[in-house]
């Protein structure tokens, strides 16, 4: 069997893997409130499985992958309000993870994906990710798992089309990996349907606090969730990952279009 968990393994064997093109995964997730019957490991439980499977599967199509240890606290503060979340700033959770990834750069990867399990840093990945491209000169690429595996998704889930909080999907999948810590009591556990809270006018951002669009912390409604269905979504989530990790243009170095006669202004390759 092949070993895909980075602390698993010692530095000969990281030294060795570095050599083979390897795709350094980054899980990154949160530690917040998920309504009255969820833990609040749910983000980085499910960024990290999903990191786990998609490797597994990358390996197996001869793509060598190795998944870090999840980076367990993330941009919460919308979530702070209902108690039990630990929150990042911006800059905190930047320096953080840059820290990581520069890391395992000097050690000769130069595949690395950001892995985002929680909503409220997927603005903080992108920069992040264009950030240390810039910086570190290899492809840093970023996702968030139920975005990559939209379309498939929106055919597995009954009562909504992605994933929300503490919703059908997140339910769904804790109860296929965790059954033991969701509370049996889904029904007092519904929320409002509010998939763009942080949406103003047709496009706009505007930060809210998940207590002005819910009072349980819950957005959607988890009684429709099964474990059957927790299983199905995250085999989607990891077959949707390794695709995009095996994909030859997802690292690829892009070509320079620019005519030859500006082709000496200097930048930094994606």
């Amino acid at each position: 069997m092949i070993e895909i968990e980075w602390v698993r393994l010692k530095a000969h064997e990281l030294r060795t893997l570095a050599s083979r093109d390897t795709v350094v995964v980054l899980p990154v997730a949160a530690i917040e409130q998920h309504g009255p019957h969820l833990p609040v490991m749910v983000d980085s439980r499910l960024a990290q499985e999903v990191a786990l499977r998609a490797a597994a599967k990358s390996a197996a199509a001869d793509c060598p992958a190795l998944v870090l240890p999840v980076i367990a606290y993330g941009l919460s503060e919308h979530h702070m309000p209902f108690g039990g979340t630990i929150t990042l700033d911006t800059e905190s959770f930047h320096l953080v993870v840059r820290g990581v990834i520069s890391s395992v750069v000097r050690h000769g990867f130069s595949k690395v994906l950001i892995l985002n399990g929680h909503g409220g840093n997927i603005l903080a990945i992108q920069t992040t990710a264009q950030d240390l491209t810039m910086e570190l000169g290899i492809p840093v690429v970023a996702t968030t798992y139920w975005l990559e595996a939209g379309f498939r998704f929106g055919q597995i889930l009954d009562a909504q089309e992605t994933v929300l909080h503490a919703c059908e999907a997140e339910t769904s999948m804790m109860l296929a990996l965790e059954p033991d810590l969701v509370d049996n009591d889904l029904a007092a556990a519904k929320g409002p349907v509010v998939p763009h809270f942080l949406r103003a006018g047709e496009s706009a951002y505007r930060w809210r606090s998940l207590a002005h669009v819910t009072p349980n912390g819950v957005i959607g409604d988890p009684t429709t969730a099964t474990a059957e269905k927790g299983e199905r979504l995250l085999d989607a989530a990891s077959d949707a990952v390794a695709n995009l990790m095996t994909r030859l243009d997802t690292f690829a170095a892009p070509e320079d279009l620019r005519p030859d006669s500006i082709k000496g202004v200097p930048f930094l390759p994606g």
